[in-house]
């Protein structure tokens, strides 16, 4: 019987075109030349399994951001292709987006003069959610929220980042795709919420996370399969001990995997 994975990328590339800065009296100085591109993301192939929590390290700059968007269907890569749930991109994004979730650590779009409660309500409507008291009442005990008739511009980064996950979390999607959810959190906040998302998340529950960082230390503690994503490029892919055996190093950490990796030429 033929295997069949959560996810497969193949050959995914994105190229953007700068922002403009230049003041119109240099642009017309210039000539209006042409701007160059900027590769995103170059040739990035890889597949998971259900039940995973996957890592993509990287610097600022590496990608790790545009490839999410492009598995949330948010962009379209200039080439190459994603199944997700056995979903095609750009033919059955509907279908991928009620199948995933995605949460980022810059997360806008709340109403900040609005209560927390309300702001979910306003996201259920728009997905079109049954009974969506049940499920927010539901959210509300999982999170351990008692603050949520509070307006959300009085909440901590923390009380943010717990209903961004709740928002993620609205129709209950099977893939969850999270962008550095823990960068503007503290310690003791961000060690609890990666605890709650592999314990309930993932074991109890079967959810499938990539989850993008910088962040090496908090890497090697949380997830279970690693992606080096460098300047656009996949390097490596596996679990900490299939890397190690990678540069011969049995004991080595994932930042000194990152550093002996991106060092030297392409080895994907």
């Amino acid at each position: 019987m033929k295997h069949i994975h959560i996810l497969e990328a193949k050959g995914l590339t994105k190229d953007f075109i700068p922002p403009l800065s230049l003041s119109f009296g240099k642009l017309l100085r210039s000539g209006f030349r042409f701007r160059e591109r900027v590769r995103a993301l170059e040739d990035v192939s890889f597949t998971l399994d259900r039940g995973r929590i996957l890592g993509i390290l990287g610097p600022n700059g590496a990608g790790k951001t545009t490839l999410l968007k492009i598995l949330a269907t948010l962009i379209l890569p200039d080439k190459g292709s994603v199944v997700i749930n056995s979903c095609r991109a750009g033919i059955d994004d509907n279908r991928i987006k009620s199948f995933t979730g995605l949460v980022s650590s810059q997360e806008r779009s709340f109403y900040w003069r609005l209560t927390g409660r309300q702001n979910l309500e306003f996201f259920a409507a728009m997905y079109g959610i049954e009974n969506a008291k049940r499920r927010l009442d539901y959210l509300f005990g999982l999170f351990d929220v008692d603050y949520q008739d509070m307006r959300f511009d009085s909440y901590s980064a923390g009380m943010k980042q717990k209903f961004a996950l709740m928002r993620g979390l609205l129709h209950d999607p099977g893939l969850l795709l999270l962008d550095e959810p823990t960068r503007s959190l503290d310690y003791t906040t961000a060690l609890s919420l990666r605890d709650f998302i592999r314990a309930h998340l993932v074991r109890e529950r079967g959810k499938t996370v990539i989850f993008t960082t910088h962040n090496m230390e908090e890497a090697e503690d949380f997830c279970d399969l690693f992606m080096i994503l460098h300047k656009g490029r996949l390097y490596a892919m596996g679990t900490l001990d299939e890397l190690r055996k990678r540069i011969d190093n049995p004991s080595a950490a994932l930042g000194e995997i990152f550093v002996k990796l991106t060092e030297g030429s392409r080895i994907c």
